[in-house]
C-alpha cells in the first residue's frame, strides 16, 4: 500500500515578509490561484487517495492546514511540536505508519515545490514505488539540470542499478554540498550530476531500519512512544519528547551513509522556490528579463523581482533587486544579499518587530 507524507514544516524565512510565523510560504498562492500545499495534495491525489496523504507541520500551521485540505482526516496532519528538520519528521511519520503496516511504501515530498509536467512526475513517482517493493531501496528523486546552479544540492549519479517499467535507477556515489560556480559547471560538464529535489519513495520497514542503525539515538525516543502513537495520547507524547531528538537533515543522518540508495532522475519542469530569485521564469516577464507578480513597470532596468498586489510600483534605472511590498512591510534589496534575509529578520527581533515576523 503507497502512502505520502508531506512534509509541510519549514519557515519559509527566505520569502518575507510575505512568508511570516504565522503563514510561512506554503500556506501562499506564490504561483497562481492555489497555495502551494494545496496545490502538492492535489498532485497527488491521482496517485495517493486522501486517506493514505499524511502532512507533517509546526503547530502553529496544523488549523490552517486542516483548513486548506478539508478532505483529509484531522488526524493525517501531525503536529511538531517544534522543528527539528526533516530527519526527525520522516522517522516520526514512518513510525506512524509503521503501526498500520510496516510492508506499506511511503513517498516523501516537500509542501513547497513547483512542477509542471505533474503527469510525468507521477509517472516516475509510480515507478519508484514499484521499484521499493522490490527490495530495501532508498529512492531518492533526482532533477536533470538544465544549467549550473548554485543554490542547489547534487547528487552523483553512479551506474545503473536497474529497470523498472522501462524507466532506469541509478546508483548513488555521493551526495554533495551546494557548490560555487566552478564546481557547478563542472558537475554539469562531467554529466552523471543531477539537482537534489528531496523527495524520497521506500518501504516503511527500510526506512526504520535505516533509522535504527544509523540514527538510533532518534529511533528509540520514538520507539518509546510507540504505544502512545495515532492515539489521543499522541500530541502529549511528542510534545514531552519531541525537542529531544538531533536536529539533523535526512541527507546527513540518512541518505549519506545507508547502503541501497538509488535515484532516478526525472526532468519534470521542478522549482523548489527557495528564495525570491527563482520566480523567475515563473512569474510572468517582461522583454528585461524582469519577473512580475501584481502591478509593475519597470523602466530601463532588468532582472529585477516584483511583487506588488497591493499598489503600482514603478521601478527606473535599477538592476537585479527584489521588491516585495505587503500591507505591513516593504523589502527592497539586491538577488545577491536576498540570501541575508534570515539575518534581516534577527535584527527586526532585535528592533522590536516581532509583529513583523
Amino acid at each position: 500500500m503507497f502512502h505520502c507524507v508531506i512534509m509541510a514544516g519549514g519557515s519559509g524565512t527566505r520569502f518575507w515578509p510575505q512568508s511570516r510565523r504565522a503563514l510561512p510560504k506554503q500556506l501562499l498562492s506564490i504561483v497562481g490561484n492555489k497555495t502551494m500545499i494545496r496545490a502538492t495534495v492535489d498532485r497527488i491525489l491521482p496517485v495517493t487517495p486522501a486517506e493514505r496523504i499524511m502532512i507533517v507541520a509546526g503547530d502553529s500551521c496544523v488549523d490552517q492546514i486542516r483548513a486548506q485540505i478539508p478532505e483529509l482526516k484531522p488526524e493525517s496532519i501531525v503536529a511538531e511540536p517544534q522543528g527539528r528538520n526533516t530527519a526527525p519528521c520522516i522517522a516520526l511519520a514512518a513510525y506512524k505508519l509503521a503501526k498500520e503496516s510496516s510492508d506499506a511504501v511511503m513517498a516523501v515530498l516537500p509542501a513547497d515545490h513547483l512542477i509542471g509536467n505533474e503527469s510525468d512526475f507521477r509517472r516516475i513517482l509510480r515507478t519508484a514505488c514499484d521499484a521499493a517493493v522490490m527490495g530495501d531501496f532508498l529512492i531518492t528523486l533526482g532533477i536533470v539540470p538544465d544549467r549550473p546552479e548554485t543554490g542547489y544540492g547534487y547528487i552523483e549519479m553512479g551506474q545503473k542499478a536497474l529497470a523498472v517499467n522501462g524507466t532506469d535507477i541509478f546508483q548513488v556515489k555521493s551526495f554533495a554540498e551546494k557548490p560555487d560556480p566552478v564546481t557547478a559547471a563542472n558537475y554539469i560538464s562531467q554529466g552523471n550530476y543531477m539537482w537534489n529535489s528531496g523527495m524520497f519513495i521506500w518501504k516503511v520497514s527500510a526506512i526504520i531500519r535505516a533509522f535504527e542503525a544509523h540514527l538510533p539515538a532518534v529511533s528509540s525516543v520514538l520507539e518509546s512512544i510507540l504505544p502512545q502513537l495515532n492515539t489521543p495520547e499522541e500530541p502529549a507524547a511528542l510534545k514531552r519528547v519531541y525537542g529531544s531528538l538531533e536536529n539533523i537533515s535526512i541527507d546527513y543522518a540518512i541518505m549519506e551513509k545507508a547502503d541501497q540508495v538509488v535515484t532516478i532522475p526525472m526532468d519534470v519542469q521542478w522549482n523548489d522556490v527557495g528564495s525570491w530569485a527563482s520566480l523567475h521564469g515563473v512569474w510572468p516577464g517582461d522583454d528585461s528579463g524582469n519577473a512580475l507578480d501584481g502591478s509593475a513597470l519597470c523602466l530601463e532596468s532588468n532582472c529585477c523581482v516584483v511583487s506588488s498586489p497591493h499598489k503600482l510600483a514603478i521601478l527606473m534605472g535599477v538592476h537585479d533587486l527584489i521588491v516585495v511590498d505587503t500591507p505591513d512591510a516593504l523589502l527592497v534589496c539586491s538577488k545577491d544579499s536576498a540570501q541575508n534575509i534570515k539575518k534581516l529578520q534577527e535584527l527586526l527581533a532585535e528592533r522590536g518587530y516581532e509583529d513583523l515576523l
